[in-house]
């Protein structure tokens, strides 16, 4: 069936315009390159051909998409897709675009190319959670390879903002350094703390929070003390018995970080047998938070329809007369919407959810949604776009905000 899609996707294609054209030709290859790696390349490259060949808006759109989709078709492909001087800034020196194209390349299997990403990743957008994902799949030797690459970037950029995606990998992965290397990470991070400036936080701990610390330099030593512990005890206690809350902290969490995930696992076992069922964190745009649980709710018992109403609520928005959406049409809100109520019938009813692919009011959406259908039913991770809005507003002057994928 997925083989059908595609190729009917293939002929549809080409009958659209353009910009639909492209974007549809590099979503097609993500597909192809499940049975047909050189097809799907070939596809590919046709796509982006005539990316290349559209101008405005809608090429720099295209060609940050492009990004994407060649993270999961070809990865060493990525270097020759060019960003034009505006789009660089909010591109290339994004961290959550970084995070998205190391993500994708390990969801898609290209394991090999996610290292050689994550090793020549500039320090100021290196991706930190994609790196401790991507040494999940990795041998011990290619783990600490990755490990120290993420620890030079941290100190190449160390401030607040790195060391909180930092830590989490450093908590997760720290026993795979030797002591020593171990000791003057945790050293530099204690250093930095007492040097730079406190400043106020609220970080709660424990059931309901009964545990909170207010100093965003206390916070971080209790980040690390479980590591501290084991590789520096004496440094643990001079710093336990010089900072209040850190103390308190201590107390009530001896291991820090370390007591704090053992405490959460043996309540999330106890009340395993009160919920059932898969978990979810909604994110992006909370006028979005309906639909997300109307299919989250889908994805359970198998009705689409509430969901599916939300997204043509939604085109109803993107065509409306007195304001349309001018943006790409391959990313507009609706388009999205439609394409993962689409993947996700898919993966719940299978073949049975090409039924839902008939009842989109428009055939350029209707390709996309046919597309990611056969993504589903080819087995592949869903690959969520980037929503984009370019409406008129009073006075002439356009609006294009840019959203991420909710989630």
């Amino acid at each position: 069936m997925a083989d059908v899609l595609v190729a009917t996707a293939l002929e549809d294609a080409q009958q659209s315009t353009p910009s639909v054209r492209a974007a549809a030709l590099m979503r097609i290859a993500r597909v192809q390159a499940v049975s047909d790696p050189l097809a799907a390349r070939e596809t590919f490259n046709t796509g982006l051909a005539e990316a290349r060949l559209i101008e405005g808006k809608e090429s720099e759109s295209l060609m940050e998409d492009a990004r994407m989709l060649a993270a999961a078709v070809a990865p060493d492909g990525l270097k020759n897709i060019e960003t034009s001087a505006r789009m660089r800034p909010r591109f290339v020196h994004d961290q959550f675009l970084s995070r998205q194209l190391g993500t994708i390349m390990i969801e898609q299997g290209h394991v090999d190319a996610a290292f050689e990403y994550a090793m020549n990743s500039d320090s100021a957008v290196f991706p930190f959670d994609v790196a401790h994902s991507l040494m999940e799949r990795l041998d011990d030797e290619r783990q600490l390879t990755v490990f120290r690459r993420a620890i030079e970037a941290w100190r190449a950029n160390s401030n607040d903002r790195s060391f909180d995606y930092f830590q989490q990998l450093l908590q997760a992965k720290w026993e795979l350094l030797p002591t020593e290397e171990a000791k003057d990470v945790t050293r530099e991070i204690v250093h930095a703390a007492l040097e730079d400036p406190d400043h106020p936080i609220t970080a709660k701990y424990g059931p309901e929070g009964t545990m909170e610390i207010t100093s965003g330099r206390e916070h971080k030593l209790f980040q690390i003390l479980h590591i501290l512990r084991r590789v520096d005890q004496p440094l643990a206690e001079s710093l336990i018995a010089g900072h209040q809350q850190l103390a308190n902290a201590a107390r009530r969490f001896p291991n820090g970080m370390e007591s704090v995930r053992q405490e959460a696992e043996v309540r999330r076992k106890k009340a395993a047998g009160e919920r059932r069922g898969r978990g979810f964190i909604m994110g992006g745009d909370p006028r979005d938070f309906p639909y997300l649980r109307a299919l989250i709710q889908a994805s359970e018992d198998g009705n689409f329809q509430p969901a599916w109403t939300y997204a043509i609520e939604r085109y109803g928005e993107d065509t409306s007369p007195e304001r349309p959406n001018r943006a790409l049409k391959s990313s507009w809100p609706s388009s999205c919407m439609f394409c993962r109520v689409i993947y996700e019938a898919g993966k719940r009813l299978g073949e049975d959810a090409v039924n839902y692919v008939g009842q989109i009011p428009d055939a350029d959406l209707r390709l996309f949604a046919r597309i990611e259908l056969a993504a589903a039913l080819a087995g592949l991770p869903e690959l969520r776009m980037t929503q984009r809005e370019l409406r008129p507003v009073p006075g002439g002057r356009p609006m294009s905000p840019p959203h991420a994928p909710v989630s």
